[in-house]
C-alpha cells in the first residue's frame, strides 16, 4: 500500500471511532453510508449536519461525509476538466483514480485555483465538525467501505467501482482506474481520544 492509500486508510479510522458499547448508528449515518446516489447522500449529510451540533455520533458521521465530500469536489472538478492521473508519487492527491471524460471542459488558472479552494474549504469544514465532538464522546459506528463512496465522474450515482475501497485499491496500484472488483474492507477502529 503507498503512502497516500495508508493516510487515506489511517483518515478513515480517525473519523470513524469504534466503542466497546457499540452505540447505535444514527440513521442518517447509515443512509449516508449505504447511498447510492449523491441526492440521497447530500440529503443524510445535511441531516447529519443539522443533528451534529448535539449528537456527538452525529457529528462525527457528517465530519467523515464531509472528508468524503472534499475528496469528491477535487476529483469531480478534475473530471469536469479532462485531467489525467500521473503516476508521480510527487502529487498523491492527484492520483486519484478520475475516469476519462470525452468531453472535457478548458481549465483556467482561476478555475484550477477555484477547485482547490473548494477542497481546502470542505476539508476545514469537516476539522470543525470534528473537533466539535467532546473528548470523551463514546460513539461506535463499523463502516463497510465497499458501500461507502463518492461521484468521480459526476453522474449523480455512486457506483461499487466508486467505493472507497476500490479507491483506496487502486491508489495501491498506482492510481490506475479501479476495477469492478473492490476488496472487502471494513472500518471499526478507535474510540475518541482527548485532544492533547
Amino acid at each position: 500500500m503507498n503512502r497516500l492509500s495508508s493516510l487515506l486508510a489511517s483518515a478513515f479510522i480517525l473519523l470513524v471511532p469504534l466503542s466497546s458499547a457499540r452505540a447505535a448508528m444514527p440513521e442518517a449515518a447509515a443512509a449516508l453510508f449505504e447511498a447510492k446516489t449523491v441526492a440521497a447522500r447530500d440529503s443524510a449529510l445535511s441531516t447529519l449536519e443539522t443533528a451534529a451540533p448535539k449528537d456527538p455520533a452525529s457529528a462525527y458521521a457528517a465530519g467523515a461525509g464531509e472528508f468524503f465530500t472534499a475528496l469528491e469536489i477535487l476529483a469531480s472538478g478534475l473530471h469536469r476538466h479532462g485531467f489525467e492521473s500521473p503516476q508521480s508519487f510527487m502529487l498523491p492527491l492527484m492520483r486519484l483514480p478520475v475516469p476519462d471524460n470525452p468531453n472535457p471542459e478548458p481549465l483556467t488558472y482561476e478555475q484550477f485555483r477555484a477547485i482547490l479552494a473548494a477542497f481546502r474549504d470542505r476539508l476545514e469544514k469537516s476539522a470543525a465538525t470534528l473537533g466539535s465532538v467532546p473528548s470523551d464522546a463514546d460513539i461506535g459506528m463499523v463502516i463497510d467501505l465497499t458501500h461507502v463512496g463518492i461521484d468521480l465522474n459526476e453522474d449523480g450515482t455512486i457506483a461499487p467501482d466508486e467505493s472507497m475501497a476500490a479507491i483506496m485499491a487502486s491508489l495501491s496500484r498506482g492510481g490506475s482506474a479501479p476495477d469492478d472488483a473492490a476488496p472487502a474492507l471494513t472500518v471499526s477502529g478507535c474510540r475518541a481520544m482527548p485532544s492533547s
